[in-house]
């Protein structure tokens, strides 16, 4: 077992285990989380296929493994679908525990933000990384404003993003400097938080995003 499918698998251990839980069965949302994980890997991991044949990034043999699918190596292919359903799963036990609140944000404070991702993602047209990253930004955005606009003023959204990026920084900062990934960095801006590329923290939000997206529309609120 590689160093990244070994990172994958301590990631998800606690959350499948628990979903068998009388108390949390998050099994029961199996139905809604899979395809929403299913849609959303699909998609990402075309966009990771292609921008590594491109060479905007690549893996470390030493701790992905030489083993590749399609030009990835399996550790890659299972954050997809490894590391939403631990966060999805932290969001459910949010909406089983805590009170559901109504933030005070207009929306058209994500309409202004999402231009300004569209307008970032134009300025770096000349970096392949940075200018996708801040375009799936503003993808999630608009997708969210135009299906499911409440979703941006529930408490239980931030949470789990809030979540997310604390294991983020953990997980990206054990992938980034070993490294595991390795960047081009004619593709990124070249700044980062310790070891970690700034457009980690968007890739991180839209990636996350969606999958949330997707479980909600899916679920219908269930």
């Amino acid at each position: 077992m590689t160093c990244y499918v070994g990172l994958n698998l301590l990631s998800v251990i606690l959350p499948f285990i628990f979903s068998f839980h009388p108390r949390i069965y998050f099994t029961k949302q199996w139905r809604f989380v899979f395809p929403a994980i299913g849609i959303t890997a699909f998609v990402y991991l075309s966009w990771d296929i292609l921008v590594t044949a491109h060479g905007h990034w690549s893996f470390n043999p030493t701790y992905a493994g030489d083993a590749v699918f399609l030009g990835l190596p399996l550790g890659e292919v299972l954050f997809f679908f490894c590391i939403p359903y631990a966060c999805l799963f932290v969001y459910h036990l949010f909406r089983m525990f805590f009170r559901e609140r109504i933030l005070p944000i207009p929306l058209f404070v994500f309409w202004v933000l999402a231009g300004a991702f569209l307008l970032a993602g134009f300025l770096n047209l000349n970096r392949g990384y940075t200018l996708l990253a801040f375009f799936s930004c503003a993808a999630f955005l608009v997708f969210t404003l135009k299906l499911k606009p409440a979703l941006l003023q529930s408490s239980h959204t931030w949470e789990y993003f809030l979540f997310s990026f604390v294991a983020f920084l953990i997980v990206n900062g054990i992938l980034t400097g070993l490294p595991v990934v390795l960047y081009n960095p004619k593709a990124i801006l070249g700044y980062r938080v310790i070891t970690i590329p700034v457009e980690d923290f968007f890739y991180n939000f839209s990636f996350l995003g969606f999958n949330l997206l997707l479980y909600r529309l899916i679920a219908k609120d269930r």
